[in-house]
């Protein structure tokens, strides 16, 4: 069985959670999905795992059980390594009125989790990786301040599209997730990748990326 990673064709030599262990509580580990990745692919992305449940526990928190998860999960490691993590989610933070703080996030290593999050479940519910005819790219609906008003709005529209369950036509499938109070997934798409696939991610219930997946035809530009 191959790599789970679009356009990899190594051997699937070792088994990856998507999504990873840390990000679900102690006790409720066999809620966790797993497909087979190379070595490469299984590692690509550990050094992002604990930055992205960071990033998305700020912003769900209180909600749900996310600030459990962070207390649990992430607290405990920003110390690591002369405080490696606390240095790179404080770094640029911007002071607000009433004690509040905004904090920069590396848009960078989200792109690569989720793109990573996203060939997995594909890959999870079709038992065959995403094409390379696809360019995948997401839309955080939980941050503020990087777009103008007019990429904004249509990001809300888009939001709203993809909200609820797709009509018949459109079930791409089912990964199979079994733990929605942590994270939730829709996809979007024709079966048999006939068509552009939007990959709509929920953690907490609250904290919500929509990831594209598009089919570039021939003579398309990137």
């Amino acid at each position: 069985m191959t790599c789970y990673f679009q356009g990899c064709g190594e051997k699937g030599t070792t088994k990856e959670h998507i999504p990873p262990r840390s990000f679900f509580p102690d006790g409720e580990r066999e809620q966790l999905l797993t497909i087979k990745s190379c070595e490469k692919h299984n590692n690509a992305k550990s050094v992002d795992d604990l930055y992205v449940l960071a990033q998305i526990c700020m912003n769900a928190s209180p909600n749900n059980r996310a600030r459990e998860v962070f207390l649990n999960k992430v607290a405990p490691q920003l110390g690591f390594n002369n405080d490696a993590l606390r240095k790179k989610l404080a770094a640029d933070a911007v002071p607000l009125p009433g004690g509040a703080v905004k904090y920069k996030v590396d848009v960078a290593r989200l792109d690569e989790f989720f793109t990573a999050l996203s060939c997995g479940i594909v890959y999870k519910t079709c038992k065959t990786s995403l094409p390379k005819n696809y360019k995948i790219g997401h839309i955080y609906h939980n941050f503020i301040g990087q777009n103008d008003p007019e990429i904004q709005a249509i990001e809300s529209e888009i939001e709203k599209f993809y909200s609820g369950k797709p009509m018949g036509f459109m079930k791409f499938g089912e990964p199979g997730a079994r733990n929605e109070n942590i994270y939730a997934v829709t996809i979007f798409g024709l079966p048999d990748y006939k068509s552009s696939i939007t990959v709509v991610h929920l953690f907490f219930g609250v904290f919500k990326v929509t990831s594209m997946l598009t089919l570039m035809h021939e003579g398309m530009s990137e």
